[in-house]
């Protein structure tokens, strides 16, 4: 028994199910026509339907209601300034509900939830481009500005780089030179040494006698 219970829960607690139905009149606004399961349906409509009245009226203080279940300025000006003047000679029943039968699987009853008043579909997919890809032009934008950046330093380096006279690295004959004129440099050192040496010996021995 129900004993007063007004709020279909969805198997959901308060948070969950909010953002849920938030999400599904999100997407019914923007494609509308959406396909979930039946419960999801019957309480999404009801959310639906609520916002719709609200964009009929098309002031502030709607617009701001609206706002409060879909945080999406774009969005919120479209639906008050494109779906709800389509409704202003209806008095409800601005939402329809097909029944598709159970779910391969789990068994679920499915459904098509759809507004009754629809746009041409080349409007719904430029709704949907500017609403859904806005995200991605500005994270494509930061990437592009990032790779500028780097381009920008990579282009500095190779100024500084050409300014600054590289030293050149000795080859293979160079260093065979190089080794012969140390070998050279060692033995002259040791002959002076040597001479050097003898010389005082010499000297030593004279002083003696």
């Amino acid at each position: 028994m129900r004993h007063g219970d007004r709020v279909k829960k969805l198997g959901r607690k308060k948070e969950h199910r909010l953002a849920l139905l938030k999400n599904l009149c999100r997407s019914l606004f923007i494609f509308e026509r959406i396909k979930t399961t039946l419960p999801k349906a019957k309480e999404a409509k009801k959310l639906a339907e609520h916002l719709i009245e609200f964009a009929k009226r098309n002031d502030l203080s709607a617009k701001r209601r609206i706002y409060r279940f879909i945080p999406d300025h774009k969005l919120v000006k479209i639906i008050c300034e494109e779906i709800g003047p389509k409704f202003s000679e209806r008095q409800g029943g601005y939402t329809r509900i097909y029944r598709l039968g159970p779910r391969l699987g789990d068994g679920a009853e499915m459904a098509i939830l759809e507004l009754v008043e629809q746009n041409d579909p080349s409007t719904i997919v430029s709704r949907r481009k500017l609403i859904e890809r806005r995200k991605l032009v500005e994270e494509k934008s930061k990437k592009e500005k990032k790779k500028k950046v780097k381009k920008e330093k990579k282009t500095k380096e190779k100024k500084i780089k050409q300014e600054i006279p590289k030293k050149k690295k000795p080859g293979k004959k160079e260093k065979k030179i190089s080794r012969k004129k140390k070998a050279k440099k060692e033995k002259k050192d040791k002959k002076a040494s040597k001479q050097i040496k003898g010389k005082k010996r010499t000297k030593s021995k004279k002083k003696r006698k």
